[in-house]
C-alpha cells in the first residue's frame, strides 16, 4: 500500500484529482483481489480514508474539504481506472455525505463530531415490506435492504420505510453495528462493492435520525445555514451531476483500453482453426477497433468533465438547475454507460478467448461495466423519454 498520507489542509479539486491518480497502481494490484473476495479489504478503504477522499463531499466543520460536484466526478473516474468497485464504493460513501447534511445539526453531530471520519452507507430505495412501529421518541424498524454498497466499513446505514397509513417514505439512520448482514453478493460484475443485504429487527431510531423522504430537498435547504461555505449543498438530490455511478462506468472502460494498449505489443492470437500465431499490433481491424473506443472514451470522459463542471457552477451560483439542464445531466449519465458498455465490450472481443477468464483485467471490467449499465439511474430509454419531453416543452 502506497503512504499517501493526509492531504494538505483544503486540498484544490486538481490536489485530490492527483491523490487519486497515485492510487492508481495500487488498486490495478488489488482489484482481482477485491474481484475474487466480493469485497474491498480494509487496507484498500483505509488507503481511501487516509488520502481524504471520503472528505470531498463533506463540510469543513467536520474536516471535510468542500469541494465540487467535478471534483468528485473526477476522481470517480480516476479511481475506476484502477477498481470499478473501489470507485463505486467512494461514489456511494462520499455522495452520502451530502445525506447527513439534511439532517438536523444534532444528528450531524452524533455522526461526525465524536468520529469525523465516519461513512454512511445503506439503500435509500423505499422498501414496502419495511415494518415500521412509532413508540416515544422515535421509531421501531424492522425490515432488509439489499445492494447497501460500501456497508463493511461505515459506522452508519440509511434506509427507506413507509410509515403510517399512506406509508409514506421515510428515510432512517442506523448504527452499523445494529444491523446483521446477509451474505446474498454473487453479482458477476461489480462485486468487490460488496453490496450485501442488511437486515435490522425492532431497532431503535430516535426522531432526530428520521426524516420523511419528499422533505429531502427542504431540509437540505434549511440546512444551509449550518454550512454556509458548502456550495454542493446547493444541488438537486439526487444529483445527476455527480455522474455518481457513469463515472465508474467510464472510468473502468478507459482502464481497459489502456490496459490494451500498454499490453498490445505483446498480445497474440491464434491465427486460425489449423494454428498458427497473429501479433495483434499488426493487424488493421485491431488499430482501427481500438482507435475507435479510445476515441469514444475520451469523449465520454470530456462530457462527464464539462457536465459536472457546469453543474458544480450552478452550485456555486447558489442557483438551481432547471429541467431541461436537469434532464440533460440525466441524459448524458445513461449515455456516457452506453458508450462505455458497447466500447469495452469492442476491446474485449480483441482479446479472444484469454480475455474469457475471470481474472483478465478486461474481463473484469466488461463485466463490471455491464453491472452499472444495469442501475436503475441509468437507464437509456427512460432517460432519453424524460429528455425528450424537456426539450418540446420549452
Amino acid at each position: 500500500m502506497p503512504s499517501m498520507g493526509v492531504p494538505v489542509e483544503a486540498p484544490t479539486g486538481a490536489d485530490v484529482v492527483r491523490t487519486a491518480e497515485d492510487l492508481i497502481p495500487f488498486l490495478r494490484e488489488r482489484a482481482a483481489e477485491i474481484d475474487e473476495g466480493r469485497a474491498i479489504p480494509e487496507e484498500v478503504y483505509r488507503a481511501l480514508q487516509d488520502a481524504g477522499m471520503f472528505n470531498i463531499l463533506k463540510p469543513r466543520r467536520y474536516g471535510g474539504f468542500e469541494l465540487t460536484e467535478h471534483d468528485h466526478a473526477m476522481v470517480t473516474l480516476t479511481l475506476a481506472k484502477g477498481c470499478a468497485s473501489t470507485a463505486w464504493v467512494f461514489a456511494i460513501l462520499d455522495s452520502d455525505n451530502i445525506a447527513i447534511c439534511s439532517f438536523p445539526e444534532e444528528t450531524q453531530e452524533e455522526i461526525w463530531g465524536a468520529n469525523p471520519s465516519a461513512t454512511l452507507a445503506g439503500n435509500t430505495n423505499l422498501n414496502p415490506a419495511a415494518e415500521v412501529e412509532r413508540v416515544p421518541g422515535g421509531y421501531r424498524l424492522s425490515g432488509t435492504w439489499g445492494y447497501c454498497s460500501g456497508s463493511d466499513f461505515s459506522e452508519w446505514l440509511i434506509f427507506n420505510a413507509p410509515v403510517g397509513e399512506e406509508g409514506e417514505g421515510h428515510m432512517f439512520i442506523v448504527a452499523g453495528e445494529e444491523a446483521e448482514t446477509i451474505d446474498d453478493w454473487w453479482p458477476t460484475g461489480m462485486r468487490g462493492t460488496g453490496s450485501r443485504s442488511k437486515r435490522v429487527d425492532r431497532v431503535f431510531v430516535p426522531d432526530r435520525r428520521v426524516m420523511r423522504t419528499a422533505d429531502t430537498t427542504v431540509r437540505l435547504e434549511e440546512r444551509r445555514s449550518l454550512h454556509p461555505t458548502f456550495d454542493a449543498t446547493f444541488v438537486p438530490w439526487p444529483s445527476h451531476g455527480r455522474f455518481p455511478f457513469a463515472a465508474t462506468a467510464v472510468g473502468a472502460a478507459v482502464g481497459a483500453v489502456e490496459h490494451f494498449g500498454e499490453s498490445s505489443g505483446s498480445l497474440t492470437r491464434v491465427a486460425h482453426a489449423l494454428g498458427g500465431t497473429t501479433r495483434l499490433v499488426e493487424q488493421d481491424y485491431v488499430a482501427t477497433e481500438f482507435a475507435e473506443a479510445s476515441g469514444e472514451l475520451d469523449m465520454a470522459w470530456d462530457l462527464v468533465a464539462r457536465d459536472s463542471r457546469e453543474a458544480s457552477e450552478y452550485a456555486g451560483r447558489h442557483e438551481l438547475p432547471d429541467e431541461r439542464l436537469l434532464a440533460k445531466l440525466h441524459r448524458d449519465n445513461a449515455l456516457v454507460t452506453r458508450v462505455s458498455l458497447r466500447e469495452v465490450g469492442r476491446i474485449h472481443a480483441l482479446v479472444g478467448a484469454k480475455a474469457g477468464f475471470p481474472g483478465h483485467p478486461i474481463s473484469r471490467a466488461k463485466r463490471d461495466v455491464e453491472m452499472v449499465a444495469a442501475h436503475v439511474t441509468l437507464n437509456w430509454r427512460q432517460a432519453a423519454v424524460r429528455y425528450l419531453a424537456s426539450v418540446a416543452s420549452t
